[in-house]
């Protein structure tokens, strides 16, 4: 920030003459400033229409998904895609063959039986197999799943678990849990929501206490906050708007939140803080004072602004993730911010002159006179620094690089349940089904094969698809394999073939039904899969290794295949999801990065018009968010400090680290400049 007092220097200029023209008519530009507000924090009565994905078409697993889906019909394609959740019952002593548990259940789940487009499937209606998948008698008592089915869309069904999901309650006698599908998912999005209200809680009073003390009186402190609350509801208003023309998902309201109140704090401060210096100077002249303001300050904040946005910009890089929709609403928060405290502020200034620093002062507060002596205990400290500059930077480095060291065993993942404290309902249901039904764990790769217009039930095709389901059941990493080449666990390749060519006048009725199932099951349209059971978490190293295996060999596995030009083998499920949105986190990183680093050097360079400075800047800031990253790996990923905040250590979540980056590199680089 350019801190000359001559007012000489600046008379010309462009932000001189932005902050005369400001006080001149200060009135028309708050009046405007605020109608402005208004009409795009009226856009909030339109109402968000979130997305619920963002845009991963480019993904291989969800484009085997797809592939599955258009082979096997619409019907097919349609029940594969309903929502729904687990309602996980346990008692000590009845089963689910009681009068009383029945009763209970039904009782509890009411409301959701009584709602359209909702099924319930209740653990006594299942009969042979099929009942052992969702019942078990153990040494503890008698456990029962009875899924909720909500013919919906995944929002729909979000939102309507959400509406009457504390309606399910049952007698004390009776553990239960609300779990998997929409109960985690709304469990996710409740927890960030009420996460985010706490912290505005604590942070609004708190910013206000602070304001107060570095201000002094009542009234300085509440225009950074006034310059805040601007600042959210009209980035709020912008970005439910775009919701409605484009996928953005909800995250990018908390980004809004989390940034557009602290740097329309920061930049305000900026501003008040140098307004009041200016009036000391030029208590007769508040045009001067203005203009004075604006062309120092005001031009700090102009280029911090961009300095910020363009790192939040590297986020939109960034397809087929979630952080297009974080870059966005930080994008706006910035802007905005930027734009009212550098024209709406300085207006509101203007129009209160030295009344500032009148009104309610606060006791113990900092001195509202400035000094230009160099007394103050910040320049002690700055002339301490720079009298041994060696003696500060070694230890500093140390730190520094130290802190950092931890990010160098980072391991990435995507969040799961274990991102829920230990304690949450929903994934203690999770945990439950998947120790008392192993089999029935969500960790699966499935494999889709598009044969292109050739049989998968020829001879040679069964052959090639047996041997090569046995070869993977055989690797450590794999518990079970489901797939027409291989009906029954055990089976050979001659019973394989033998399974599907006998004809059906040699088969009992029993054996015909079952085939047939078998068939409409697994093979529609020349199209197949296969599931994979993969022991351990979807986010494991290892479940990532098989997915990749998988493709790494697919080429050479077609080619045994008797099958069309256009074959094709693709791999989904939640590890082969996990893994593709890594692998696009990777690969746009590099374009993400120059871009940040590019545009961030340029701009530095037109302010102050050098090429170490910026250098200079870059280097010291990576430096800092490496020591973030390390403390990140520290925590979360080790585990130190895990009981004190309820938390399960674990991978850390990809997005992270690019988020981090965007966020911190930009504030970092706004206090360089």
């Amino acid at each position: 920030m350019e801190s000359s007092t001559d007012t000489s220097l600046f008379e010309g200029r462009f932000f001189f003459n932005m902050g005369g023209f400001t006080h001149d008519h200060r009135k028309k530009v708050l009046v405007f400033g605020l109608i402005a507000c208004f009409g795009m924090a009226s856009l909030i009565a339109m109402g968000p229409d979130w997305a619920e994905a963002w845009g991963e078409g480019d993904l291989e697993s969800v484009d085997a998904l797809s592939i599955r889906d258009n082979a096997f019909g619409a019907e097919d394609a349609n029940a594969d895609s309903t929502q729904g959740f687990v309602f996980l019952v346990h008692h000590s002593t009845l089963n689910d063959s009681s009068e009383v548990w029945q009763q209970e259940v039904i009782d509890a789940l009411a409301v959701f039986a009584g709602l359209p487009d909702v099924s319930i499937e209740y653990s006594w209606e299942s009969e042979g197999d099929g009942r052992s998948e969702v019942t078990a008698q153990r040494d503890d008592g008698f456990w029962a799943q009875n899924r909720v089915v909500m013919d919906l869309t995944r929002k729909d069904a979000k939102a309507l678990y959400g509406e009457h999901e504390e309606s399910i309650e049952i007698d004390d006698s009776f553990d239960s849990w609300r779990t998997e599908g929409m109960a985690i998912e709304y469990t996710f999005d409740d927890r960030i929501k009420e996460d985010l209200v706490k912290a505005e809680i604590v942070s609004g009073p708190l910013s206000l206490i602070i304001l107060a003390i570095v201000f002094g009186t009542l009234l300085a402190a509440l225009l950074p906050v006034g310059v805040g609350i601007l600042t959210v509801l009209s980035a709020m208003g912008v970005t439910i708007w775009l919701s409605n023309v484009t996928d953005v998902t909800q995250y990018a309201v908390n980004i809004i939140t989390l940034i557009g109140i602290g740097v329309s704090i920061d930049y305000s401060l900026f501003m008040v803080n140098r307004f009041r210096e200016e009036i000391a100077r030029h208590p007769d002249d508040i045009r001067t004072a203005t203009a004075m303001s604006v062309a120092t300050a005001g031009k700090a904040v102009f280029f911090s602004g961009i300095t910020v946005a363009i790192g939040l910009m590297g986020m939109l890089f960034f397809a087929n993730t979630s952080l297009p929709s974080l870059g966005i609403g930080g994008t706006l928060a910035v802007t905005i911010a930027m734009i009212y405290s550098l024209v709406v502020l300085p207006a509101a200034l203007a129009m209160l002159g030295p009344k500032i620093n009148s009104g309610w002062k606060l006791p113990y507060s900092f001195k509202i006179e400035t000094k230009d002596d160099g007394e103050g205990v910040w320049a002690r400290i700055a002339n301490t620094v720079m009298d041994r500059p060696w003696a500060v930077l070694i230890p500093t480095l140390i730190i520094l690089l130290g802190a950092g060291l931890p990010f160098f065993q980072a391991e990435f993942s995507l969040a799961n349940r274990d991102a829920l404290p230990p304690d949450d309902e929903s994934r203690l249901g999770l945990d439950r089904i998947d120790e008392i039904w192993p089999k029935s764990t969500s960790n699966a790769a499935l494999v889709v094969i598009d044969f292109d217009g050739e049989d998968p039930l020829n001879e040679s095709n069964l052959r090639a698809m047996h041997q090569w389901m046995v070869t993977h059941i055989e690797d450590e990493r794999i518990t079970e394999a489901f797939g027409y080449a291989l009906p029954q666990m055990g089976m050979n390749e001659s019973s394989v073939v033998q399974y599907w060519t006998t004809p059906d006048e040699y088969l009992t009725p029993e054996q015909i039904a079952t085939r047939d199932y078998l068939r409409d099951q697994f093979v529609s349209n020349n199209v197949t899969y296969v599931v994979f059971a993969i022991d351990g978490p979807s986010t494991s190293v290892e479940s990532h290794e098989f997915v990749a295996d998988l493709r790494e060999e697919r080429n050479d596995f077609i080619d045994t295949l008797i099958s069309g030009d256009d074959a094709s083998l693709n791999v989904a499920g939640f590890a082969a999801y996990s893994l593709d949105t890594l692998w696009a986190i990777q690969d746009n990183l590099p374009i993400a990065l120059a871009f940040i680093l590019v545009a961030t050097i340029v701009l530095i360079f037109i302010q102050v018009r050098s090429v170490i400075i910026p250098i200079k800047a870059i280097v010291m800031n990576i430096l800092s968010i490496s020591a973030s990253f390390g403390m990140l790996v520290f925590v979360f990923q080790w585990g130190y400090g895990s009981e004190l905040l309820n938390f399960t250590p674990q991978p850390i979540e990809a997005t992270n680290p690019v988020i981090m980056f965007c966020i911190v590199f930009g504030l970092s680089m706004d206090y360089e400049v």
